[in-house]
C-alpha cells in the first residue's frame, strides 16, 4: 500500500467535522506559497496547547479558519 492510498484510508474514516479541521492543513501543504512556521516561540506553543485542550474537551464545538476569516 502506498502512503497516498493509507492516507486516503484515513480521511475516509474521518467525520465531516475532523474533515473541516483538516482541510485548511492540505490546503496550505499543496500551496507552494505557504511557508509553515515550525519555530515557535513559548506563547504561541502554550496558545496551540490550550486550543488543543479546549478542542479536546468539546470537538463539535469549533470555529473553522474559513469562518474566521470571513
Amino acid at each position: 500500500m502506498t502512503v497516498r492510498q493509507e492516507i486516503h484510508m484515513f480521511i475516509d474514516d474521518l467525520s465531516e467535522s475532523k474533515l473541516i479541521a483538516l482541510k485548511p492543513l492540505l490546503c496550505a501543504l499543496v500551496d507552494e506559497t505557504v511557508i509553515i512556521e515550525t519555530n515557535l516561540t513559548e506563547d504561541e506553543k502554550t496558545n496551540i496547547a490550550e486550543g488543543m485542550a479546549e478542542f479536546e474537551k468539546n470537538p463539535n464545538h469549533f470555529i473553522s479558519l474559513k469562518e474566521l476569516m470571513h
